[in-house]
């Protein structure tokens, strides 16, 4: 391993050893609890916006409908802790992402036979199925009233239902989600679906089954949106119709742009980004036309987000 490798990989660890004891060393500010719960919810939402990263940047696949995974989920984690009566985190958590894999295994199948705007399309159109399952099925879901009373998971005996518990929890998911999907990005299979985005036809002259690769890309991106889905259960004790609505499959997508498509760490910065303009900014300004605004900003004059941004501007300068 070079010297440079390690250098980063030091920084990574670094950086997380300083966010997972936030609560600890910034313990004597103020608004120490409300920063944490604010990370907390980047940290949710970024993992929701790498998943829709995996298929966006490295395999060319612009979904308008991954907010169904992310609230499949939730409901899933929410419905299997109520049915089963248990807490455990390991029944509730392994349900939010079967039950999103699976979502995404029924959805993908129909939609990876489509591309460029029929697959936008499409996938909008069969998760606009989802949200009205969710809306109409009040024995199930809730509803429109949504599902409400979600428990905290108990992990190993441990209560998680305190705050500072939840926020290890996420801190801990959250690189678990990062290093896997570097290892995914990294790995011969990763190369693989860059070359799908680049030119699926001559991936197909090579011999691969470009379909298979997009469904097998998909269906990860739904499990991983599950995991994030089931820890936003978790975070706001609260599931409902709007976790699988549109707006929240367009938020993803803008976090994803805002930051950076096709790198790792620019959906952490755009989820970041857009969850500050929402939760951090004055009552009196309106968020989301703040929203559009930077997101118009970037679409035209810096498509490659912020990571990109700040790549290109270190270039020059080098």
């Amino acid at each position: 391993m070079s010297r440079t490798t390690l250098f980063r990989s030091g920084l990574v660890l670094l950086a997380w050893l300083l966010l997972l004891t936030f609560p600890e060393w910034s313990a004597a500010w103020e608004s120490s609890r409300f920063a944490a719960g604010i990370i907390r919810q980047i940290l949710i939402f970024a993992i929701f916006a790498s998943s829709l990263n995996l298929l966006v940047g490295y395999v060319g696949l612009p979904s308008l409908g991954h907010a169904a995974f992310f609230g499949g989920g939730a409901y899933a984690a929410a419905i299997a802790a109520d049915r089963f009566a248990t807490d455990q985190l390991a029944v509730s958590l392994v349900a939010g992402i079967l039950g999103a894999a699976l979502l995404a295994l029924l959805i993908g199948v129909l939609a990876v036979r489509a591309n460029g705007i029929f697959f936008l399309m499409l996938t909008l159109a069969l998760a606009q199925m989802v949200f009205a399952l969710a809306y109409q099925a009040t024995d199930l879901t809730g509803g429109p009233n949504g599902f409400s009373g979600v428990h905290r998971p108990v992990l190993f005996g441990l209560d998680l239902a305190a705050a500072g518990d939840l926020y290890v929890l996420v801190c801990v998911v959250f690189l678990a989600v990062m290093l896997a999907l570097w290892r995914i990005t990294t790995s011969s299979y990763g190369r693989v679906l860059i070359g799908l985005r680049e030119n699926e036809r001559r991936m197909r002259a090579l011999g691969y089954d470009t379909r298979t690769l997009k469904l097998s890309a998909f269906v990860l991106a739904g499990a991983i949106a599950g995991i994030a889905g089931a820890l936003s259960s978790y975070e706001f004790r609260f599931v409902s119709p709007n976790d699988v609505a549109f707006g929240t499959s367009v938020t993803a997508f803008v976090m994803v742009l805002i930051g950076g498509a096709g790198t790792l760490v620019g959906p952490i910065v755009g989820a970041a980004a857009v969850l500050l303009i929402e939760r951090a900014l004055p009552s009196q300004i309106p968020a989301q036309i703040v929203l559009g605004v930077v997101f118009i900003l970037f679409v035209v004059f810096a498509r490659q987000g912020i990571v990109g941004a700040a790549r290109r501007l270190a270039r020059t300068r080098s």
